[in-house]
């Protein structure tokens, strides 16, 4: 008979109901009823057992299987922000195919929390904790724990760390790639400052120096004219970078731009608007994000480098579960690709300087 309102269905109510012992019902609800119940009796408990609405008691099971299939997710701002809902639906989406629930602890930007975040993870008894970033960093420590970490968006530079992030280098190598490869030959880049110790308030993001170098680099090595920069990372401070570069005569004008973020992108398409130059027809425009709801509704949308969100979320997990099973992980620093997205905002230059021999 069906329970009782408000009374739990325990493995004994479904025995009774299928008439076989308790034993029976633990091998089959547990899945290790292989060679040992014969197929119809398996099926009559399945058969209760739903019938009764019976689930497994997580807490004693996981006290029989010393875990609680449960992962502790730490951000420093991820869960806040617009960036990490790819990598936060990712790596639930991860967890829960492989039967676990993912608690997350955002720190709202707090370092000081990072400590009582985690003993209340370890408190919880997770099996293992993933630290994300909300943008990349290297720091000069793991945040402690006694349980298996895995790092996102940023690393240690340490071999023996469990970490996962992007290739800023090479996304800002296929963006020069790009731009270079549709002809345009003066290309100035709005770059991301990066002043840790000073006084600012925000002393920006490590990315911007490795993706100006990486861009630089590039450069050379194609016999590209290019330029760089400084700026900061937000939508007024391409837009401020950009009348700077592109006030200037039409013969010295870049042709294109390289923009560190996608906002910084969104503000130098504005300030082109503002100066009466069409993209991409007299400018090419590429950003660095694809940040949701931004790249791809720009007007025109924006061609941007795509960060690897989703799979940073996915194989943080992956490594997680691995870590905690034991297992031997060989690369246990993994720098993902950044993809480039072609859009409408680049296009060839509308008149190419022509070579000479």
């Amino acid at each position: 008979m069906p329970s009782q309102p408000g009374r739990r269905v325990r493995a004994a109510d479904v025995a009774a109901a299928a008439g076989v012992s308790p034993t029976a019902v633990s091998f089959v609800l547990n899945g290790r009823d292989g060679g040992n119940i014969a197929p119809e009796t398996r099926n009559r408990i399945l058969k209760e057992a739903a019938r009764l609405g019976y689930e497994p008691h997580h807490v004693a099971r996981s006290l029989r299987s010393r875990t609680t299939h449960s992962l502790g997710l730490v951000t420093d701002a991820v869960a806040s922000s617009p960036f990490g809902g790819r990598l936060l639906a990712a790596a639930s989406e991860r967890a829960e195919a492989n039967g676990y629930i993912m608690l997350v602890m955002d720190l709202h930007s707090r370092e000081d929390r990072e400590v009582s975040a985690i003993h209340e993870l370890e408190r919880r008894q997770v099996d293992a904790i993933i630290y994300v970033s909300m943008g990349f960093r290297v720091l000069d420590v793991a945040p402690k724990t006694r349980l298996p970490l895995v790092l996102a968006n940023c690393t240690t530079g340490r071999d023996d760390e469990l970490s996962v992030y992007p290739d800023d280098a090479l996304g800002a190598t296929r963006a020069i790639d790009h731009l270079a490869g549709l002809g345009h030959r003066r290309i100035t880049m709005l770059s991301g400052i990066w002043e840790p110790g000073s006084d600012r308030e925000d002393p920006g993001n490590i990315s911007g120096p490795i993706r100006r170098d990486a861009f630089l680099k590039r450069a050379g090595e194609l016999g590209v004219e290019a330029a760089v920069l400084e700026s900061e990372w937000g939508i007024d401070d391409g837009y401020h970078a950009a009348m700077k570069v592109l006030d200037v005569p039409a013969e010295v004008r870049p042709t294109a731009l390289f923009a560190v973020t996608d906002r910084a992108a969104l503000g130098a398409m504005l300030a082109a608007a503002r100066l009466g130059l069409s993209v991409p027809e007299d400018l090419s425009l590429v950003g660095f994000d694809d940040e949701e709801r931004l790249a791809e509704r720009a007007v025109p949308p924006l061609t941007t480098i795509a960060l690897p969100h989703v799979r940073m979320g996915d194989e943080a997990v992956a490594m997680a579960l691995a870590a905690r099973a034991g297992e031997h992980i060989e690369d246990r620093r993994r720098c993902l690709p950044c993809e480039l997205l072609v859009r409408e905002s680049t296009a060839p230059p509308a008149s190419v300087p022509t070579r000479t021999k």
